[in-house]
C-alpha cells in the first residue's frame, strides 16, 4: 500500500525533531544524533500508516484482511464495468437484465462492507460472477456496434439475451445463501415471538375463564 502525505511529513517533522534537539540542543554526536532520528522516522512513518478499513472494521483485524480487502477492489472494478457496458448497450432486453445485474451486485457489495465476515463465503461470486457478467457485457459491446447483420452476430445477440437472466439468478441466489444466517437469525425471532404471544394468549385466556 502507498503512504500518504500525512505519513511522510509526521514522520519527517519527529525525526527532524529529533535530530535537532538532540544534536544542537543535547550536543550529542552527530552520528549518534542521525541514528535515533532515522529510528523516529521509521517508527512514526510505521505508527501513522493508515489502517485499511472494509465499512467500519479494521482490515488488520480480520484473518487475511488484506486479501479481503483486495477482492473487494476488485469486485468494485468489475461492478464500474459493468455499469458502463449497460448504459452503452442499445438492446432492450439486454439493457433491461444487465441494469438488473448492476443493481443486485450493487447491494451484494454494501452488505459485504457492513458483513466483512462474510466475504469468504462470497468468493465464488466475487472470483467467477462478476469476472464472468463483466467479460460477457464487454465482449457483446464490439458485436452490437459493429452495426453488421450476419448470422453470427445475431448468435453472439441471441446467446447473450439467454446468459442474462441465468447470471441474474446467480447474483440472487449468491446474495441469499450470503444472508442465510441473517434468515435464520429472523426465523427464529419470529418463532419466539409467536411461542410468546401464544403463551401469552394462554394465560388471559385462562385468566378469563
Amino acid at each position: 500500500m502507498q503512504s500518504s502525505p500525512r505519513q511522510f511529513i509526521l514522520a519527517l517533522l519527529a525525526a527532524l525533531a529529533v535530530f535537532f534537539g538532540t544534536w544542537s540542543g543535547l550536543q550529542w554526536p552527530v552520528l549518534l544524533a542521525t541514528g535515533l532520528a532515522v529510528g523516529t522516522y521509521v517508527g512514526v512513518y510505521l505508527l501513522a500508516k493508515p489502517k485499511l478499513r472494509i465499512g467500519h472494521i479494521r482490515v488488520d483485524s480480520l484473518p487475511d484482511g488484506d486479501e479481503l480487502k483486495r477482492l473487494l477492489l476488485e469486485a468494485k472494478d468489475d461492478m464500474d464495468a459493468i455499469n458502463r457496458a449497460s448504459k452503452q448497450i442499445t438492446n432492450l432486453p439486454i439493457r433491461q437484465q444487465s441494469e438488473q445485474l448492476y443493481q443486485t451486485g450493487i447491494r451484494i457489495l454494501e452488505y459485504l462492507e457492513k458483513n466483512p465476515d462474510r466475504i469468504p463465503a462470497a468468493r465464488r461470486f466475487l472470483g467467477y460472477y462478476l469476472n464472468t457478467a463483466r467479460d460477457i457485457l464487454e465482449k457483446y459491446l464490439p458485436f452490437q456496434n459493429s452495426g453488421l447483420r450476419t448470422d453470427e452476430v445475431k448468435r453472439v445477440t441471441q446467446a447473450t439475451e439467454r446468459a442474462m437472466p441465468i447470471l441474474n439468478q446467480a447474483f440472487e441466489t449468491q446474495f441469499t445463501n450470503l444472508m442465510q444466517n441473517d434468515i435464520m437469525d429472523i426465523e427464529s425471532d419470529i418463532k419466539v415471538l409467536e411461542m410468546t404471544l401464544q403463551s401469552e394468549g394462554g394465560i388471559h385466556g385462562s385468566e378469563q375463564k
